[in-house]
């Protein structure tokens, strides 16, 4: 299982990006992981000479690294979480009212964790992912360009988010057809290259 981070870094001119996204299990299923974000820089500032990140990140990062491995065995509970590196915290999505939280309680992780309820869990997703997945290059009048479920709208909304190209009605009345309020599909670019 592995996972993905969408992460926000501050520089040492003082320019915040704000947060982590890190998607477990969740994209190695599919065998495709959301895309980092480019850390936006500025073209005058220069790197602080002995730091890899902003202070707490290292510790953010341990602490996402226990939830992630935690989650491994919770699957049907745990559905993503995010790193918020200026804040200093941890939100942590997943089913409520579920042995997930009483496990998460006991791990030493030394930063705050926001619990935030989630409609569907990672496994969940990955179910609907690989449902839509085959779809791709076999629809007519649009053609899905992205199938993902990796991102906050996923995590909260308990949905697949697929990009497509061509007739979005059309796609949004076939694929709400097919799958209903398990994804939310939005018109996207055709990726170059």
């Amino acid at each position: 299982m592995s996972r993905a981070r969408l992460s926000r870094r501050t520089t040492a001119a003082g320019l915040a990006v704000a947060s982590v996204l890190v998607s477990a299990a969740c994209a190695a299923r599919a065998g495709t992981a959301p895309a980092a974000a480019p850390a936006r820089t500025s073209p005058t500032a220069s790197p602080a000479p002995a730091s890899s990140g902003p202070a707490g990140q290292q510790q953010l990062d341990a602490a996402a690294d226990s939830v992630s491995g935690l989650a491994r065995s919770y699957q049907n509970a745990f559905t993503g979480l995010t790193v918020d590196v200026p804040k200093g915290r941890l939100s942590v999505y997943r089913k409520p009212g579920t042995d997930f939280d009483s496990a998460l309680a006991h791990l030493a992780l030394g930063v705050p964790v926001d619990l935030v309820d989630a409609p569907r869990s990672i496994s969940d997703l990955a179910a609907t992912r690989s449902q839509v997945e085959p779809l791709i290059g076999h629809t007519a009048g649009y053609s899905i360009v992205t199938v993902g479920s990796g991102s906050v709208v996923s995590f909260t909304q308990g949905v697949v988010e697929v990009g497509v190209t061509g007739d979005l009605n059309r796609a949004k009345q076939d694929l709400g057809v097919r799958f209903g309020n398990l994804v939310t599909v939005s018109a996207t670019e055709q990726p170059v290259g």
